[in-house]
């Protein structure tokens, strides 16, 4: 008798450990994994393939909330003025999500281009996703006097420049996003392989004879003065 009692209490936990949950539970396998951010921008990062220049690339991303409490979309970021992103909903309640449309201009862009989207909720907690797309000549497009210095594209390579004095403060304002971290070269060529002043000032002040890279002298339509553009290729000139 004294051992059948034992064999039964040995027994019962192994079919309440097998037994299937109650409609309407969670099963352990099915929660939220611990590992996922309370703040979760959904995927991380995301190819749009190929467009033409001047298409608008689009993408849909989901802000999901894996808290328990409900929260607001308080603020909302791009890499640059030409892309735009859109939630569908500013509060999200516990476990739920809401769509993010994201919108890129192409217009004067071209080859492998990436650009990252950014949400901040009303705790503090920010969640960032990257966007790259690779963008191809388009023979059709129509520019009607779109430039790198107006409409969108003004806001990243125009106004920023506006008043900077130092070397360094022009080239974070007018040419990083393009030639990269200190002149080493991005989605258009490097500079630290100029060392020639006059034909630096030369390419700063003219350009290439292309949308991608115009004159960025006033004297062609840009935002550098002449001092600026010799501020600008004395200080890359000093680089490594």
């Amino acid at each position: 008798m004294r051992s059948l009692t034992l064999l039964l209490m040995l027994l019962v936990p192994m079919f309440v450990g097998c037994a299937e949950p109650e409609s309407g539970q969670v099963s352990e396998s099915e929660a939220v994994p611990a590992s996922l951010p309370l703040l979760h921008l959904q995927p991380s990062t995301l190819d749009m393939g190929t467009v033409k220049e001047g298409e608008e690339a689009k993408a849909t991303l989901f802000i999901r909330n894996n808290s328990n409490d409900t929260i607001t979309i308080v603020d909302v970021q791009t890499s640059c003025g030409c892309t735009v992103a859109e939630p569908a909903s500013k509060i999200i309640a516990p476990g739920g999500f809401t769509t993010l449309e994201v919108r890129t201009d192409t217009t004067i862009k071209q080859g492998d281009v990436k650009k990252w989207v950014q949400v901040t909720d009303s705790t503090g907690r920010t969640a960032r996703s990257i966007l790259t797309m690779k963008v191809t000549e388009n023979p059709h497009l129509m520019r009607d006097g779109k430039g790198l210095f107006s409409g969108k594209c003004a806001a990243c390579h125009y106004d920023p420049v506006q008043g900077k004095k130092s070397g360094r403060e022009i080239y974070a304002a007018a040419c990083s996003m393009c030639h990269g971290e200190n002149g080493k070269g991005a989605y258009a060529p490097k500079l630290t392989a100029i060392d020639d002043a006059s034909t630096l000032k030369q390419l700063i002040s003219n350009g290439t004879g292309t949308p991608q890279m115009p004159g960025f002298a006033r004297a062609q339509g840009g935002p550098l003065s002449k001092t600026q553009v010799d501020t600008l290729s004395r200080w890359l000139l000093s680089l490594d």
